[in-house]
């Protein structure tokens, strides 16, 4: 997982510098203002981070989500965190790897830059990423890294 901590995101996006830490541990834990879920299309409960995220969450994550609706692969959208020891959960939907041809990267990419400009309009001051699209989704782990830390090098 991908925890990115500064005194405000806001002011450290600006800036051009945003330091980041990769820790390995339950995001579910993590305090942090707002947890990124790598989240179904549809608003059901998924697997992996998905079904972690919603099981410690409790049941009116999934309703809250129910009443966003699908989202688009590389979209992200935003509840409370309910249960979690986070204010929000930012849902995005990451792509599916199908060999690296049909635009994975572009909208891996998309997914970090939409999360990290809702913490930004929400005010949040840290942000705890997993490695999305790794999963299920079968996004390769180097790859998915490397964009992540792209993004937050270079977007933010």
């Amino acid at each position: 997982m991908l925890r990115i901590a500064a005194s405000s995101l806001h002011d450290t996006c600006r800036s051009g510098f945003m330091p980041f830490e990769i820790v390995r541990n339950d995001i579910t834990n993590m305090r942090v203002d707002a947890i990124v879920n790598s989240a179904n299309p549809r608003p059901v409960v998924g697997l992996g981070t998905d079904s972690s995220i919603h099981e410690k969450a409790g049941p009116e994550l999934l309703a809250a989500r129910q009443k966003i609706g699908s989202i688009p692969r590389g979209q992200a959208a935003i509840t409370p965190a309910f249960d979690l020891q986070a204010k929000y959960v930012i849902h995005t939907v990451g792509p599916a790897w199908d060999g690296g041809n049909d635009g994975e990267e572009m909208l891996l990419r998309d997914c970090y830059d939409n999360s990290l400009k809702l913490a930004v309009e929400n005010k949040c001051k840290s942000i705890a990423f997993p490695l999305i699209s790794t999963g299920h989704y079968g996004f390769p782990k180097d790859r998915a890294l490397k964009i992540a830390v792209s993004v937050f090098k270079v977007k933010w």
